[in-house]
């Protein structure tokens, strides 16, 4: 698709409720530019949040759609409920999309909506990739995490990026194509040569050529 000179991509964020689809959303917009600042969704000041039941509740009810422009594409972010009984706003989400990122937290793996929204991609055939969150987290565990995403939901899966460390650990992400690491946070954040305990790991990656269709861990 294009809007004037811009071509846009309609990405729909999805995944069990309480994996931070939201707090995701946030953080897209600010390194996008988008916004000042990623607020929380404790705050009640989250972009997609925005409606007094989800404000009250700290969950997202409602589909939204925010944007920010990212290298001359203007990117459609769909935030979506996670709990089964807002189901409905993650099919309209889904007939928007061209692709969906599905969120899993570090923290807690695949669990029964991601199985249930995996099956929904499956039958429209929709490219797909795997963020893999919640990497600061108490029992984080990527490499436990990446089995269980084959185990479950079947399929390829080639991590592109792999983290620095875990839980209280966790400093940053090595970009596994770039041959680099970034370590710091959103807010300040520096590309560095991959830490010896990381090349190992990296290197031991496949190169991102996995079938139609297979998914791609990140």
């Amino acid at each position: 698709m294009s809007d004037g000179a811009l071509s846009v991509r309609n990405i729909a964020l999805v995944g069990h409720g309480g994996t931070g689809k939201t707090t995701l959303t946030e953080n897209l917009l600010f390194v996008g530019g988008s916004i000042p600042k990623p607020e929380s969704v404790e705050s009640g000041k989250t972009v997609s949040d925005y409606q007094e039941d989800e404000i009250a509740k700290k969950i997202s009810v409602h589909l939204s759609v925010s944007h920010t422009i990212w290298q001359g594409t203007k990117i459609n972010i769909l935030d979506t409920p996670g709990s089964f009984d807002f189901v409905g706003e993650v099919v309209a989400a889904l007939r928007a999309a061209e692709n969906a990122v599905v969120v899993v937290g570090a923290d807690v793996g695949v669990q029964i909506e991601t199985i249930k929204i995996w099956r929904r991609l499956n039958a429209k055939g929709m490219p797909r990739i795997v963020f893999i969150n919640k990497m600061d987290r108490e029992h984080a565990d990527f490499t436990k995490v990446l089995a269980d995403l084959r185990e479950k939901l079947g399929g390829t899966f080639v991590p592109v990026t792999i983290p620095v460390g875990e839980a209280l650990d966790f400093k940053g992400v090595v970009d596994v194509l770039r041959g680099k690491a970034f370590l710091g946070g959103p807010r300040k954040v520096a590309a560095q040569g991959i830490p010896a305990a990381e090349q190992e790991a990296a290197a031991g990656q496949p190169a991102v050529a996995a079938e139609p269709g297979a998914a791609r861990g990140a």
